[in-house]
């Protein structure tokens, strides 16, 4: 099968199928900021590596922090061609992607965030529901991602099962939400880019997020406690979805070389992420008085209860929230949690900031094993 990741480089347009190419420049949309390891690895440096690759016959004008699409524009704007490739966040729209949602509801099913993202990528590139889904919406799937663990980031401290109680949490939907709720907490759902003006003004308690927000989004500056307690990857949706009209005019050595690098992209922006998660420890305890709280045993209970209950529930949700049969829903759910423990075997003894092996594993394991010649194509 094949998938193409095109982040901001333009690609060469194809006459009549012959293999001769224009270069043209297309548009490239990610709504999270310049400074995110998402934008500043996975668009703004893939884009040069792609460009430099195919000797400029593919070149993206980047679109960073929603000047061209907002977060949930991202993916009808794709689709219609408003953008050639874009990152979009899957639950900001759970009903044009329902399945892509259900997968994403297993984000607590382990703390190795590269075994997640890569079983969802390996999904999305071969699971029949999942590419036809996409296509539905006019894109092909480009590559995968998977953030570090979200954790609380609050403007309150949160010690205990109390202290939760009533508080008003920014999650990302999904799972979190049904977390919230179990907590006794309410979910607010508002794009990632409003948590730190609502933890500033008080309109949020707390806001879920990878810990190196803390210093890429200076949330240090508004909120001052991280109560441990691990709360998942978020990996739902396309870091690069792709234009159909445009991935189908690329030629075969251009698909090729978008998803080689789409899967160092990958790796790059999450060794940024950790990098900038260590700094915001150390900064934030020795210079922004930020506390990271060890919370009280019955409240970790209450989350680890929480995960088990939830995950037994999964396929009855599918049914009730997204439409999804219970045999598809079964085969989705077992399909994922085999990709995630094959996944946790492979990466058993390799450091989580290994470069070179994480590069390799990604690159030569996933997104070589893409067909490009038929992915994508019909």
């Amino acid at each position: 099968m094949l998938k193409k990741i095109a982040l901001g480089v333009a690609v060469a347009t194809l006459t009549s199928g012959a293999a001769t190419a224009q270069a043209e420049t297309f548009s490239a949309n990610n709504f999270l900021d310049a400074s995110h390891p998402f934008s500043v690895e996975n668009y703004t440096n893939f884009a040069e590596r792609v460009k430099e690759r195919t000797d400029g016959d593919i070149s993206f004008d980047v679109f960073l922090g929603g000047v061209l699409l907002g977060g949930r524009a991202s993916l009808s704007g794709t689709g219609d061609g408003v953008a050639q490739v874009a990152y979009h966040a899957g639950t900001y729209t759970p009903s044009d992607l329902p399945i892509t949602n259900l997968i994403s509801e297993l984000a607590f099913l382990t703390d190795n965030f590269y075994a997640l993202a890569a079983a969802s990528t390996i999904m999305s590139f071969t699971h029949p529901a999942l590419i036809e889904e996409y296509k539905k919406n006019g894109v092909v799937f480009g590559g995968g991602y998977g953030t570090p663990i979200y954790y609380l980031i609050c403007n309150k401290p949160i010690r205990n099962a109390a202290d939760l109680e009533g508080k008003r949490l920014r999650m990302p939907g999904g799972i979190w939400d049904r977390w919230a709720s179990a907590m006794g907490a309410v979910s607010v759902n508002v794009p990632s880019s409003e948590i730190y003006t609502g933890l500033d003004r008080g309109t949020l308690d707390c806001g879920v997020n990878p810990l190196d927000s803390l210093l890429s989004r200076s949330y240090w500056d508004v909120a001052k406690y991280v109560p441990m307690i691990p709360l998942g990857s978020y990996y739902s949706g396309p870091m690069w979805a792709y234009n159909i009209e445009f991935w189908q005019n690329r030629t075969d050595e251009q698909r090729a070389i978008l998803l080689e690098e789409a899967g160092a992209a990958f790796i790059r922006s999450a060794l940024m992420y950790l990098d900038n998660s260590q700094k915001a420890i150390d900064q934030g305890e020795s210079e922004h008085g930020m506390e990271f709280i060890q919370v009280d045993p019955a409240l970790m209970e209450k989350h680890v209860n929480f995960v088990a209950s939830d995950s037994a529930a999964l396929v009855s949700m599918a049914q009730e929230q997204y439409g999804v049969s219970e045999e598809l829903a079964v085969d989705l759910i077992d399909t994922f949690k085999a990709i995630v423990a094959e996944w946790e075997k492979k990466l058993e003894g390799v450091e989580m900031t290994d470069k070179d092996t994480l590069t390799k594993l990604f690159v030569e394991d996933i997104y070589k094993k893409v067909d490009v010649s038929t992915f994508g194509m019909n």
